[in-house]
């Protein structure tokens, strides 16, 4: 096929092609636009409608509550509660125990042939009692873990029965470590 057109006619034709392309895209996303918020009116109404309603009703409790002077007066005795609470707590002279802190510690103290099964921890008011069972390799093993227990200022008493011995290798142990909380009471 012969091509007779000149030049300048075929740049006006590829320029009127792409201007119509243009305006159905911008027509398409005009559309698609315009439905998008035709849609999304309804959610914006129903959202709005509930916003209002619930700041009415807290403005309504509030004027119920009064929430104004009542409010200052019960955050206020509710702080000084809470100054006298930490007041009693920090008296202690010693305070509790950190029970993921005194495990870590225990276990970072137990050797490579001491082999912790369990513990058990018991609070009262006076001392806290934590008893670790486990499975030590030999009577060295079991002997040097009990020191270190001891030398470490954690806990005030360690205590061992005499016949977590008896077995020479593959010892079955339950220590039982206590710590005093509260300072004895003053004779009068």
């Amino acid at each position: 096929m012969l091509n007779i057109l000149p030049k300048e006619e075929k740049r006006k034709i590829i320029m009127e092609y792409r201007l119509r392309v243009a305006v159905v895209v911008i027509c398409l996303v005009a559309i698609v636009v315009f439905a998008s918020l035709i849609l999304l009116v309804p959610s914006y109404i129903l959202v709005q409608t509930k916003y209002s309603n619930i700041t009415s009703q807290i403005s309504t409790e509030q004027i119920l509550d009064g929430v104004g002077a009542q409010g200052k007066e019960i955050d206020a005795q509710v702080n000084d509660i809470n100054k006298k609470i930490d007041f009693f707590q920090s008296s202690s002279s010693i305070p509790r125990l950190s029970l993921p802190d005194v495990i870590a510690k225990i276990i970072g103290m137990k050797g490579a042939s001491v082999k912790i099964v369990g513990f058990s921890y018991d609070a009262t008011n006076q001392q806290e009692r934590l008893v670790i069972s486990g499975i030590a390799a030999d009577r060295d093993a079991l002997a040097n873990f009990v020191d270190t227990l001891k030398s470490s200022n954690v806990f005030t008493a360690v205590d061992l029965p005499v016949s977590s011995y008896v077995k020479s290798t593959n010892i079955d142990f339950a220590i039982v470590t206590t710590r005093a909380i509260a300072p004895p009471a003053r004779k009068k």
